[in-house]
């Protein structure tokens, strides 16, 4: 096992339970991919250029495999995880239907992953409406590349593009990473203090320009 693992993965590797859980995944990845496909074609019969309709089906099913992908991330081993954020297409984290294209990347860490959480001994599951929102799905990410220690934080370039891992100009005026100042700070994700730290730390900027840019986004909203 790698540093990381849970205990009884070794024993866990050829059970029943492993293999069931497995051909589920894969089965849902098939799912997925048929999904968008067909969301595409549909698309293109009803007039849309090919060029619109990849585009659509993307969108159409990508909160979807972004939930796929969390798990998927947490059910494997560590080494694994951080083998698929960096053989993952560059900025495959905001564009994850892509992800659908990389066969047989998915399948072949679906076949090494299992039915608990691989690498720490609870891990939250990420919800729906964050996986369906771009900017909660980042931060989501960040936190996950994070938690995966140095290996998961040097990705985050890949993982993003280098202007994503940059911050956009730092979150895109900062409405991306706050979500919009009306919803106050106890807004985004939800809160704008805590999505700062989150995202600082997964782009290394220092505690000092945190709390500067925290205290001066107190002082506009006076």
């Amino acid at each position: 096992m790698t540093t990381g693992d849970i205990p009884g993965l070794v024993e866990m590797e050829t059970s029943a339970q492993t293999r069931n859980y497995r051909d589920s995944r894969l089965a849902l990845w098939r799912t997925l991919q048929a999904r968008r496909d067909d969301y595409e074609q549909a698309a293109q019969r009803h007039g849309a250029s090919e060029t619109a309709a990849a585009e659509a089906a993307g969108r159409h099913v990508r909160g979807e495999v972004n939930l796929f992908v969390d798990e998927l991330l947490t059910h494997l081993r560590k080494s694994d995880a951080v083998i698929f954020i960096t053989a993952a297409p560059r900025s495959w984290g905001l564009v994850s239907e892509r992800l659908l294209d990389t066969d047989p990347l998915v399948p072949s860490l679906v076949a090494r992953s299992f039915p608990v959480p691989a690498w720490a001994d609870r891990i939250d599951a990420v919800e729906k409406a964050v996986a369906d929102d771009r900017d909660d799905w980042k931060l989501w990410l960040l936190q996950r590349l994070d938690r995966l220690g140095e290996a998961g934080l040097a990705a985050s370039e890949h993982v993003f593009g280098a202007a994503q891992a940059v911050g956009q100009g730092l979150g895109e005026g900062l409405g991306g990473l706050g979500k919009g100042l009306g919803d106050g700070l106890g807004g985004a994700g939800k809160g704008l203090g805590t999505a700062l730290v989150a995202a600082a730390r997964a782009l290394r900027v220092g505690a000092a320009l945190v709390g500067g840019i925290y205290l001066m986004l107190l002082l506009l909203r006076r």
